[in-house]
C-alpha cells in the first residue's frame, strides 16, 4: 500500500474545484434567476417623499448599535456608541446597505424611511460626511430630520415576541404569527393554543387587547377568543355575539343621504353592548379574527371616537400598502446583455474593447500554458489568482 502524497490534491476535491466556462455561465444564470425571485421589485426610488405610509421595512444592524441587552455576538457595527433604532424602505436596504446585516421587518404602518436622517447617518467611510442614503444624495437637509412620527420597537434590533428573543431563521423551528394591530410577531408556542389556520385570518395579541378598550369590548360573530391562563392560551371559544333587541343601532335620520355601499356610516346605537365591568374582570385574552371581521366593527359615534383617539382607523377601513414596483423580468442574461451592448458601441470604443480583450486573452493563455504542459487541473482558486495578478499589472 503506497502512502498518498500530501502535496497532491485529492481527486474528488480537484474535480469539484474544476470550473468550466459553460459551468460558470450556467451558475451565473442561476444566481441571476435566484436574485430576481428574492428581489422582484425595483429599488431605484426611496419612499421618503411619500411621507408616513404602510410599507415593508428593514433594519440595519451594521449601521446602528443596539443597547447591551439587545447586542448579538458576531454582528459588527459601524457605530461606536449605542444608537437609536431605525428603519428603511425596500430600495434603501439594497442600494445603501448591501453587504450589511439586514433584518427584514415585513410591513409596518405609518412609517417614513430613516435612511440618511439623524437616526441612520453612520460614518460608513472616510470622507462620507455621514452621507448614507444613495437615493437621496441631493437632500442635504436630511441629516437634520428625525421622523418623529415613526414608532419603534425591539423588532428593529431583530427581537420579537413577548419572550423578547432574537430571530434566527436558521435555528427557528416553530411558526410565528403577526399581530394585526402592533405588527409584532409571536411564536405559536408563546401564544399557546391556536385555532386551525383556516378558521381565522388575523391575530390580535393580548397586549393590544389590554391596551385598547375598543378591542376588549368588541362583540361580533367574526372572532374567536383565546383565554390566557399562566401566560398561554388554554382554550379558544367562538364568540356568540348575542344582542339585546333594545340594543339595535338607532335608525339614520330621514334627512341623511344614502352613503356609498363600501363606506361605513356612523350610527348612534352601539353594536358592542357588552357589560364593560364584566369584560374588564375577565382573564387576559387573545383575539383570532375570522375573515370579514372588519365589516362587523361598530362605527357608532362613541366607538369611532375611541378608534380615532387610539389611532386605530385601520380597524374599519382597508389599507394600501406601498409595495416596490414590480421589476420587469429579464429576457437575457448579463452575458448576453454585455454582448448586445458591445454591438452598439461606436468604432473607436469597439476597437479599444477588442484591444483590451486581446491583451487579457494573451495573458490568460500565457498563465494557463504551464497547466496544459503538466496536465495539472485548473481550479477556481487558480483563476482568482490570475485576475488578482492581472489587476496588479493594470495599476
Amino acid at each position: 500500500m503506497t502512502a498518498a502524497n500530501k502535496n497532491e490534491p485529492d481527486a474528488d476535491s480537484s474535480a469539484d474545484a474544476i470550473v468550466t466556462a459553460c459551468g460558470y455561465l450556467t451558475a451565473q444564470a442561476d444566481l441571476e434567476r435566484e436574485a430576481a425571485e428574492v428581489l422582484s421589485g425595483k429599488f431605484d426610488e426611496c419612499t421618503f417623499d411619500q411621507g408616513y405610509v404602510h410599507q415593508p421595512l428593514y433594519a440595519c444592524l451594521t449601521c446602528t448599535r443596539p443597547p447591551e441587552n439587545y447586542r448579538q455576538d458576531g454582528i459588527l457595527n459601524n457605530v461606536e456608541r449605542p444608537s437609536e433604532p431605525a428603519g428603511m424602505c425596500y430600495s434603501c436596504s439594497i442600494e445603501c446597505h448591501t453587504g450589511h446585516h439586514i433584518v427584514e421587518l415585513f410591513t409596518k404602518r405609518h412609517f417614513r424611511c430613516d435612511c440618511g436622517t439623524q437616526r441612520l447617518l453612520p460614518q460608513i467611510s472616510e470622507g462620507s460626511n455621514g452621507q448614507c442614503c444613495q437615493l437621496k444624495k441631493l437632500r442635504t437637509e436630511l441629516q437634520n430630520i428625525k421622523n418623529s412620527g415613526n414608532t419603534y420597537s425591539h423588532n428593529f434590533w431583530g427581537f420579537y415576541c413577548r419572550c423578547d428573543k432574537f430571530y434566527d431563521a436558521s435555528t427557528e423551528s416553530g411558526e410565528m404569527i403577526q399581530c394585526f394591530v402592533c405588527n409584532d410577531w409571536f411564536h405559536d408556542a408563546c401564544i399557546g393554543k391556536v385555532p386551525d389556520e383556516e378558521s381565522y385570518s388575523d391575530y390580535i395579541c393580548r397586549e393590544c387587547v389590554g391596551k385598547h378598550a375598543i378591542l376588549r369590548y368588541m362583540n361580533t360573530n367574526n372572532m374567536i377568543c383565546g383565554t390566557v391562563v399562566d401566560g398561554r392560551v388554554t382554550h379558544v371559544v367562538a364568540n356568540s355575539a348575542i344582542h339585546d333587541a333594545s340594543a339595535e343601532p338607532a335608525p339614520v335620520d330621514e334627512g341623511d343621504t344614502e352613503e356609498p355601499a363600501k363606506k361605513k356610516t356612523r350610527s348612534t346605537g352601539c353594536r358592542q353592548r357588552q357589560d364593560l365591568d364584566v369584560v374588564d374582570a375577565k382573564q387576559p385574552f387573545d383575539l383570532f379574527m375570522v375573515d370579514g371581521w372588519k365589516e362587523h366593527v361598530c362605527t357608532c359615534i362613541d366607538c369611532m371616537r375611541e378608534i380615532e383617539r387610539s389611532s386605530l382607523e385601520f380597524l374599519v377601513k382597508e389599507e394600501d400598502v406601498v409595495e416596490p414596483e414590480e421589476d420587469e423580468p429579464r429576457s437575457e442574461s448579463l452575458y448576453e446583455s454585455a454582448l448586445r451592448q458591445l454591438q452598439t458601441m461606436d468604432r473607436a470604443q469597439a476597437v479599444d474593447a477588442a484591444a483590451a480583450y486581446h491583451t487579457l486573452s494573451s495573458r490568460l493563455k500565457d498563465y494557463l500554458r504551464p497547466f496544459a504542459a503538466s496536465g495539472k487541473v485548473v481550479t477556481n482558486q487558480d483563476i482568482h489568482t490570475f485576475f488578482e495578478q492581472n489587476d496588479k499589472n493594470n495599476l
